[in-house]
């Protein structure tokens, strides 16, 4: 469950980006999970799968890489601005 949390504040990071650049949708979400980071990828894909539905990353691909380091970066967010 703790992937939930950090799924939901991914999403108010991502819903501040894409509202400050005019962003009517997002494309593409990429994160990088370190293998010491407490976060099970595959749970967090599945929150993530959860939360998008019906808002701006609904039809975003979540790409999950691995991190060198021992933390949850959200490392790219590609975004459709008019």
């Amino acid at each position: 469950m703790h992937e939930y949390s950090l799924v939901q504040a991914m999403f108010d990071q991502i819903r501040r980006v894409a509202h400050a650049r005019g962003a009517i949708a997002v494309r593409r979400v990429r994160v990088k999970i370190g293998a010491r980071a407490g976060v099970e990828p595959e749970l967090f894909r599945t929150a993530y799968d959860v939360f998008r539905i019906k808002t701006i990353c609904e039809d975003a691909p979540l790409e999950i890489e691995p991190a060198s380091s021992d933390e949850l970066t959200l490392e790219q967010v590609e975004l459709e601005v008019p």
